[in-house]
């Protein structure tokens, strides 16, 4: 199943709610086209909503913590929410947790900004 992503902006801020595998190819990729698109166009409040991602393998991994780290280059805050037990499991064991910010609604996470 290939990574859906919803967009949609409340008061300046971008949700991007993911649907599907987060893994190597065009679903880390489409990921990294996203947030690269918003950033050119100014956007620098992102919420990542993982309710429904259900598979993130390394690569996966990988374009969270780019994404994160172009957000923070551009002046920006990129905020997590909803991850899932086995999501938050494997940020856990490679100890990248602590580098993102995250919530435990998408309605906590739009009011933190």
């Amino acid at each position: 199943m290939p990574l859906e992503i919803t967009q949609r902006e409340m008061n300046g801020i971008h949700v991007l709610a993911l649907k599907g595998r987060l893994a190597l190819g065009e679903e880390s990729t489409g990921l990294r086209t996203t947030i690269d698109n918003l950033l050119a166009s100014g956007a620098t409040r992102i919420v990542i909503n993982l309710e429904h991602v259900n598979y993130v393998d390394s690569a996966g991994l990988g374009a969270l913590i780019e994404t994160h780290r172009k957000t923070k280059a551009q002046g920006g805050r990129l905020m997590l929410c909803k991850l899932g037990p086995k999501l938050r499991e494997a940020l856990e064991i490679a100890r990248l947790l602590s580098i993102f910010e995250t919530c435990p609604t998408e309605a906590a996470a739009v009011a933190s900004f």
